[in-house]
């Protein structure tokens, strides 16, 4: 787990008439420690979520620099953060099970040593013997492992086989959830992960997401227009 800075963090984008650039965020410095859970809360185009796209890196800052750690991620790709973003819209892949879902992210970023390698290789070359001969793949039991483990601090292990079409909005937010957390990241990134589900379901969801970052430890950045979100999730 690692804390964030930002250090005078700017974004700026063009004017539609080429005049003066639209500045979102200006000068920004803040620090965020290691395992805290900050809510971001403001009306609609006050710049929320341009910071957690900036922290992603699916957008580049203006100025000013970006730290996990103490190290600097501005210039790196989102696949070298070690961040993970779960989106209002969910975001899961249609043609994919709720495991698959779970796994993707997984499947990758998992790096394997020379020893995971062989053993995967044994398994590539006996996958067409009988069932009690063959050697299963390191890789496969790792991340089914994982899945198992996300499925059941979630309640998704009698939803591994589904697709999401066949799950409840409040389902679709858990598998999303999951896949986030599947990946051990450095620092969840949540922009408004709740605005979908009804008002029971939100409140429900909203308990299982702060205890899950209790659970975790894990840095969160949490963006919503709600107060009453924002008063009872946050640290700050």
């Amino acid at each position: 787990m690692a804390g964030v800075r930002f250090e005078a963090l700017s974004k700026n984008y063009p004017s539609r008439g080429g005049g003066k650039p639209v500045e979102v965020i200006r000068d920004l410095s803040l620090s965020i420690a290691d395992g805290e859970f900050l809510v971001l809360v403001g009306p609609s185009g006050c710049g929320k979520s341009t910071l957690l796209r900036l922290m992603a890196g699916l957008e580049s800052p203006s100025s000013g620099e970006i730290l996990v750690g103490d190290q600097p991620v501005s210039g790196l790709r989102p696949a070298k953060r070690n961040v993970a973003m779960v989106f209002q819209s969910y975001a899961l892949y249609p043609h994919l099970s709720v495991r698959d879902n779970l796994a993707f992210g997984l499947r990758r970023s998992q790096q394997r040593t020379n020893l995971q390698q062989l053993q995967d290789q044994l398994h590539r070359n006996t996958r067409r013997l009988p069932a009690a001969l063959r050697i299963p793949s390191h890789r496969e039991q790792q991340l089914e492992k994982r899945i198992q483990d996300v499925a059941q601090s979630l309640e998704l292990d009698q939803l591994l086989d589904r697709r999401p079409k066949e799950l409840s909005g409040g389902q679709k937010q858990r598998v999303a959830l999951g896949r986030a957390m599947a990946r051990k990241p450095e620092v969840f990134l949540m922009d408004e992960p709740l605005s979908n589900l009804d008002a029971k379901l939100r409140g429900s969801t909203r308990a299982r997401i702060v205890d899950l970052q209790r659970q975790l430890g894990t840095t969160t950045i949490y963006v919503t227009h709600d107060q009453v979100e924002a008063m009872t999730m946050g640290h700050r």
